[in-house]
């Protein structure tokens, strides 16, 4: 009897063993690449077309329109919500500060569902209003977002993470 509980005990702890190493955590390396695997030509055409109509509505001055079209995401909840008001205000101020006159995509990379970049180069104001050789210029980075298979324009703060191989 006392072979027999061994032997059930041996059995539960290989199980528990067993069980406990199929549930290791994904490293973040995995995580990006698992999530890059899962993207489409598609998902990359309409995460760049909602940015680019972002800067397109900046440059024609449509600054509300845009403001109301941004999200924040919340990585911890992996909840999409509307900018909250303080951020709108702070957006708006800053997309006044440094209107866009011009601007480039630097360049656009996936990391992970609510990580990702969109970043632009924005000339601001002309070198005759400058008073400088060159034209002002300024950065503005997105974070695209894909929740249940649609993409939100969420902002990308100092906070946030990004691709460091691209900066």
């Amino acid at each position: 009897m006392k072979k027999y509980s061994y032997l059930v005990l041996l059995v539960a702890l290989v199980c528990l063993a067993t069980a406990c190493s199929n549930k290791k955590e994904k490293t973040r390396e995995e995580r990006i690449e698992e999530f890059r695997s899962e993207l489409t030509s598609e998902d990359t055409t309409a995460m760049l077309r909602i940015a680019d109509e972002a800067m397109e509505q900046l440059k024609d001055k449509k600054i509300d329109q845009v403001i109301a079209s941004l999200f924040e995401y919340n990585d911890s909840t992996e909840e999409v919500k509307p900018i909250s008001e303080s951020l709108a205000k702070r957006y708006a101020r800053k997309f006044k500060m440094f209107p866009v006159l011009d601007y480039k995509r630097e360049y656009f990379s996936f990391m992970l569902e609510g990580c990702n970049d969109v970043k632009y180069e924005v000339t601001f104001a002309t070198a005759e209003q400058a008073g400088t050789a060159e034209a002002p210029k300024t950065k503005f980075m997105f974070n695209p977002v894909r929740v249940d298979g649609e993409w939100k324009l969420c902002v990308k703060t100092a906070g946030d993470e990004f691709d460091n191989e691209k900066n």
